[in-house]
Order: structure tokens, then C-alpha cells, then sequence
């Protein structure tokens, strides 16, 4: 559904010398730039969870960012194949199919929820606002879908017209994804859901990612630096460190058997 090659993201204006060595090193030692990520190259398929891990600063939210067009990336390209069929780049699309694709063919649910929700409207109101953006103008069909999918969420229907700032942090997270999943796009981009959330909570959230996923058959990324959650989701796994990608295999063999020292340094540190 999704391939990724040779993505990359530079924060900084970059020079000669850091296109041409700056595989290697994250810092030019010319111009002072930062590579986020680079040489990215990742596959997921229908219905799959492919899992993002690695310390932080890894480079993993800036991959995500970039695949949501939060963030543009300095290089690469990525095909999503509901997005004519696949056949063209979208980081070359222009920014209104780019607002387009957001809107129909991805859902993003971001670590903090205040970058995620409007948090001054209702939870209705900020699920309809997902619709609205997707093309949906019959307001009972937007109020039937924010209520059914709210209810999903085990969000109580009698505060479905409040505010999520008056929500705990387990709560937000579950308004995120109705909202992230409101127009039923084929792949939702999770990152770091559980952090910061008590031990119930988290155990709430990913039986609902689970559930919507065995259901619905959405593909999804989840970026974690929790090995736990890891096992838990997804099919296969792909591990990153200063910014690039160093080993990736099937999430059991990467936990059972890892090849990388710094993999088997993180599953370690898990058992």
C-alpha cells in the first residue's frame, strides 16, 4: 500500500559537502546541518502494522512527519498506492492533492493530543471537522459517523459534545483516533500513543488499535521507543538509530533473534 525509498529529511540549509558525505554523520561539520533521517527505504502492506522503534532522537517522528506532509523531506520518494494507484510521488504532489491525501487516504495520531485535536470544539465537533475536509457535507451522516465512532472509542455518548480539554489523557488519545479515523482511510500513522499514559490506559488504547485493526484491516505505522508495544501490534518491525535504518525483519525474529548490537541492546534492556 505504502513504499518509501531513499527518504531523507535535512534541517538546515545544507551545502555541497553534506549532499555528497553526509550519509555517515547526522551533523555536517561544514554548515552545521542536522539529517533527521536519511536513506529511508520501508514497504507496508494491506491491512499490515509495521512497527517504527528506536531511542529518541532516532529519527522516527521526523519520518512520520514527513509522510504526513506536517514536515516536507529534503529527498526521496513515496508512492501511495489508493493515490493513483500508486504511480506517482506524492511528496510531488501539488499542496492541494497533498491536503488531499491527508484527508482521504491517511489518519495521523500524534504523541501530544494538543497537535492532534482542537481542543476548544466538542469531540463531535472535532471528528465532523476531519469529515468536513474529506468531503462529507450531509450533517446527519457526519453526526451519525462522529457519534458511532466516538461510541467505538468508548467515549460516553453523554460527553461526545464536550470539549476534550476537560478529558483525561487516555481519552484525548481515544478522540485522536476516532478522529484520525473518521473518513475510514486505509493507513493511520501512530506515534508514540501510549507515552505518558498510565499502565490501564495504555492496555485500553492498544486493545482498541488491535480491534480496529482485525476489524477494519487498516494498515498502520506505530512509532514507539517501547519494545512492549511493539510485540504487542505489529508484523514486522523496522529499527533506527541516528537517523537510519539498521536492521528490520518480522517483529518475532527482531525480538527473538536481533543481528544489531544496538537491537539487542534494546530488547535487553525489555527483558
Amino acid at each position: 500500500m505504502l513504499r518509501v525509498e531513499n527518504l531523507g529529511k535535512r534541517y538546515g540549509a545544507g551545502c555541497s559537502r553534506c549532499e555528497r558525505d553526509g550519509a555517515a554523520d547526522r551533523r555536517c561539520p561544514y554548515c552545521g546541518s542536522v539529517w533527521g533521517c536519511r536513506g529511508i527505504d520501508l514497504e507496508v502492506f494491506n491491512g499490515e502494522i509495521l512497527g517504527i522503534v528506536g531511542e529518541s532522537g532516532s529519527g522516527k517522528s521526523s519520518l512520520l512527519r514527513c509522510l504526513y506532509f506536517d514536515e516536507m523531506p529534503t529527498q526521496g520518494s513515496a508512492r501511495l498506492y489508493p493515490y493513483q494507484q500508486g504511480t506517482r510521488n506524492i511528496f510531488e504532489a501539488s499542496s492541494q492533492d497533498r491536503r488531499a491525501i491527508r484527508n482521504r487516504f491517511m489518519g495521523m495520531v500524534y504523541q501530544n493530543p494538543l497537535m492532534g485535536l482542537r481542543m476548544a470544539f466538542s469531540s463531535s465537533g472535532n471528528v465532523a471537522e476531519k469529515l468536513i475536509a474529506a468531503n462529507w457535507f450531509h450533517v446527519g451522516s457526519i453526526q451519525k459517523r462522529a457519534t458511532n465512532l466516538l461510541d467505538v472509542m468508548e467515549i460516553p455518548l453523554a460527553r461526545i459534545h464536550e470539549a476534550p480539554k476537560t478529558f483525561s489523557g487516555g481519552m484525548q488519545q481515544r478522540v485522536q483516533i476516532a478522529r484520525a479515523l473518521a473518513n475510514h482511510p486505509p493507513l493511520l500513522l501512530l506515534d508514540e500513543i501510549t507515552s505518558g499514559l498510565d499502565l490501564s490506559v495504555q492496555a485500553r488504547v492498544l486493545d482498541l488499535i488491535r480491534k480496529i485493526q482485525r476489524e477494519w484491516q487498516i494498515g498502520m505505522i506505530v512509532v514507539s521507543h517501547d519494545l512492549g508495544v511493539i510485540r504487542l501490534l505489529t508484523d514486522r518491525t523496522v529499527v533506527m538509530r541516528d537517523g537510519h535504518i539498521i536492521e528490520q525483519g518480522l517483529t518475532d525474529q527482531i525480538l527473538q533473534d536481533p543481528q544489531h548490537a544496538f537491537t539487542q541492546m534494546l530488547v535487553h534492556s525489555l527483558l
